[in-house]
């Protein structure tokens, strides 16, 4: 299996050398995964720039918001996958548990993000999900309720502002570390 970055005259362009065993579909997960990343990020940066009045009213605003909703799904999706070939082949063995501490906080910060994300869309279900979220969760008030799901501004800036950064830093952490480490063989 060939890949483009491998040709001439790319492969000189990313002097990207890879390992035979790394040459299948269950190594590309983690990549999918930073793709859909990426793609939340500026599907995110587009609806919170344009505000959640364009995205609950305009078509395109529907539709962006509903791309990025599935975004996150694949997001998890590939990240669970990656996960389990990360597993399967022993990749967390040795001097890599650090990598894969690091890929566990993405996995657990992410299920917080879409959490505040649910809660961030402003329709019937993100209502529903805070009513329950409030009861369940956010049983004591934490910071005068900053956290509270009835605070949508708060939600939204922490879905926006806070959580992605945290999760861009973890996950260029966790990057770093598979290039200084390099890609780990199987068992």
């Amino acid at each position: 299996m060939e890949s483009f970055a491998y040709l001439p005259p790319f492969g000189g362009m990313f002097k990207k050398t890879s390992p035979f065993y790394a040459e299948s579909y269950w190594y590309c997960m983690g990549g999918i995964t930073f793709l859909m990343f990426v793609y939340l990020t500026l599907s995110g940066i587009l609806l919170a720039w344009l505000g959640p009045f364009w995205w609950l009213t305009s078509p395109v605003g529907k539709a962006m918001k509903g791309s990025h909703y599935w975004a996150a799904q694949a997001f998890f999706f590939f990240l669970v996958l990656h996960l389990i070939r990360v597993w399967a082949t022993g990749a967390f063995r040795g001097r890599r548990w650090l990598n894969w501490l690091l890929g566990s906080a993405v996995l657990l910060l992410g299920l917080g993000e879409n959490l505040f994300g649910l809660l961030a869309r402003g329709d019937w279900e993100s209502q529903f999900v805070a009513m329950h979220s409030d009861d369940m969760l956010f049983v004591q008030p934490y910071f005068f309720s900053l956290f509270s799901p009835a605070n949508f501004t708060a939600s939204l800036a922490i879905h926006v502002a806070v959580i992605p950064v945290i999760l861009f830093g973890l996950i260029m952490a966790h990057l770093t570390l598979v290039r200084l480490q390099g890609i780990a063989r199987p068992l």
